[in-house]
């Protein structure tokens, strides 16, 4: 039997001339297809030393040469398969190093076809590869670095009537790779860059086979091909509103496509794959993120389980489902889910708060069910475990990655930033020595007397704590913070304003979050309102000013040279080194720096005036 079949191939076997001559017949029937704007001139026995011929494009019918757009040099394969050739979309097929040495050296890149031939049925089909100047530039770099003769390369299927455009494509390609441009890449110096996907057709169908050039582009604004792609995936990020249990909620998703498969990724935590060609899938819930965006999955997951598809309107994906019988306690799943954002709200921990991944989270959210829902405060560990005390601020570390800070009030804790401590507490800093015994630490003052503002000034509540130590707290509300400084919950008046805000300049400084430093402006204004002849809030407005990026104007710089002047008068180095500073006067300033005692500079270092020195040119 096996010699047999072999006799029966070698009889199928045919003529090399032959096979030349079929392929040249392929590709200029392929040309000549309406609209007819291509005219081949490829010969089966062409004898040139590299190609086998060209493709004349025209844009027009009437071919004239007025109407030429260009050619494409083209060389031509034919090979024998016993395949079923039809349904192959791709094949691979060798191309020597010495021929694509020659390609390049002519710089104008080779439209390469590969014909195979079936050579019972003597059907045929045609696949092409475009191979512009920097494509045989790389595979002359990756064939020096291996060392081969040869390399394998994929070929696309070419389809009736596909020819033209991708001819006119590639003429395109060509007039953007010069071939001195290419040579002389290495030493250019670019301003910009351009990402251009090629051979790109209106159907978008073989997106993932198309070559990417990327593009860096001179002062003179001359475009220079420095690498080469391929496309291997696109993602988007969108955000819908959809209604969900009669509430409108806004859901963001990241949209994934491969060659391969389609993925959904929703609130970065629920994930639907499905593989191309194929309508079953699974959800896959992953770890909690945010207490808010693992419930907005949940719920999705709930509505699919009703209405069996997605809630989105913006994209269609068909799909069936290959785990619901793992998701059927959803229902379930969404009350519990429920108490726990109730239960971590009451405590401050907000449905935005982003728990780390190394956190222990089931471990972490039955203490806070036991402890915060069902008041066993014996499995805090504070203090030895020692009596809570009523009205005293304490900083509880739930885990190693989540500390809270609350205030007992005898049998419940309560959120430290909260419109309840702002209304119902507040902070107050003693004007005299009277009544110190209110100002523990730690210890809200209760008890008051009637005419209690004799003896206290309303400040707020936040004014003493450390607000590097504030941010680090799971329950932290800058906004909260914020009011607190209101006129309503804040005297401005107080000195401690201008001392409170220099810890917010401090703490943008080290973490560049601009609202802190607006509060800082804020209070600083406010307070120059009350006291108009004072300096020092001066001082911190024209630094916020210039760390903002602001330029300072004439009447600015005239108000700090008066500030110097009564520095001066009353011998205040500290002061005059600030003036110096915000005149951007660095040598000046150092000159007044070295003079100052060691105790002074080692206080003067410490304050955001001196930060700014430090970065001065």
């Amino acid at each position: 039997m096996i010699s047999k079949k072999r006799n029966e191939k070698n009889h199928d076997k045919i003529d090399t001339t032959i096979i030349e001559n079929l392929a040249c017949l392929e590709i200029n029937n392929l040309t000549l297809q309406p609209p007819f704007h291509l005219v081949s001139n490829i010969t089966w026995n062409d004898k040139g030393i590299s190609f086998d011929g060209e493709i004349l494009v025209y844009n027009n019918k009437n071919l004239v040469k007025s109407n030429v757009v260009g050619e494409v040099r083209v060389q031509v394969k034919g090979t024998t398969t016993f395949k079923k050739i039809h349904k192959r979309v791709k094949i691979k097929h060798p191309v020597k190093k010495e021929d694509i040495e020659v390609y390049y050296k002519f710089g104008v890149g080779v439209f390469y076809f590969v014909v195979t031939i079936n050579p019972t049925t003597l059907k045929r089909q045609a696949y092409y590869r475009m191979l512009a100047p920097f494509d045989l530039k790389m595979l002359l770099v990756e064939l020096d670095k291996n060392g081969k003769k040869s390399i394998t390369l994929d070929f696309k299927k070419l389809d009736k009537g596909a020819l033209e455009p991708l001819c006119n494509r590639f003429i395109n390609i060509v007039k953007k790779q010069p071939q001195q441009y290419i040579e002389v890449s290495e030493q250019m110096n670019f301003t910009s860059y351009k990402v251009d996907i090629s051979d790109i057709n209106n159907d978008y169908s073989d997106l993932f086979e198309r070559t990417a050039y990327v593009y860096g582009f001179t002062a003179d604004n001359i475009g220079i091909p420095i690498d080469v792609a391929q496309l291997t995936k696109i993602q988007s990020v969108k955000t819908e509103s959809i209604r969900l249990n009669d509430e409108e909620v806004n859901i963001t998703y990241e949209i994934i496509e491969t060659e391969d498969y389609h993925k959904v990724v929703i609130e970065d935590t629920l994930s639907i794959e499905l593989q191309k060609e194929k309508i079953a899938g699974s959800f896959k819930l992953g770890k909690l993120k945010t207490l808010g965006s693992y419930m907005k999955c949940l719920q999705i997951i709930n509505y699919f389980m009703v209405h069996d598809k997605l809630p989105f309107q913006s994209f269609q994906l068909q799909l069936r489902l290959d785990n619901k019988k793992k998701l059927e306690t959803i229902e379930e799943d969404i009350k519990s889910h429920k108490e726990l954002i109730d239960v971590c709200s009451q405590i401050g921990i907000n449905e935005n708060y982003v728990f780390n991944k190394d956190e222990n989270l089931s471990s972490l959210f039955n203490g806070i069910i036991k402890v915060f829902k069902k008041k066993q405060y014996k499995l805090l560990n504070i203090n030895n475990q020692e009596k809570l005390e009523n009205m005293r601020l304490y900083a509880i570390n739930l885990s190693d990655y989540v500390r809270v800070r609350l205030v007992f009030t005898g049998d419940n804790f309560i959120n430290f930033y909260s419109n309840e401590v702002l209304t119902t507490i507040g902070g107050l800093l003693p004007k005299t020595d009277l009544l110190r015994e209110h100002d523990q630490d730690d210890k809200i003052p209760v008890g008051l007397p009637d005419n209690w503002e004799d003896y206290y000034q309303r400040v707020s509540i936040y004014s003493a704590q450390n607000v590097e130590e504030m941010a680090k707290d799971a329950n932290f509300d800058f906004e909260i913070v914020k009011l607190s400084f209101s006129d309503k919950h804040h005297d401005i008046k107080a000195h401690l304003t201008i001392n409170t805000s220099l810890n917010y300049i401090n703490y943008y400084n080290k973490f560049h979050d601009e609202k802190y430093l607006d509060l800082a402006l804020d209070l600083n204004q406010r307070h120059l309102s009350k006291f108009l002849t004072e300096d020092i809030p001066k001082v911190n407005i024209h630094l916020i000013k210039l760390i903002k990026g602001y330029k300072l104007s004439e009447e600015e710089q005239a108000d700090i040279l008066d500030i110097q002047d009564r520095a001066e008068s009353a011998t205040d180095k500290t002061l005059s080194f600030a003036c110096e500073v915000l005149l951007e006067s660095k040598v000046k300033a150092q000159r007044i720096f070295n003079s100052l005692e060691a105790e002074d500079k080692e206080k003067l270092m410490e304050f955001p005036i001196y930060h700014f020195y430090e970065n001065l040119r």
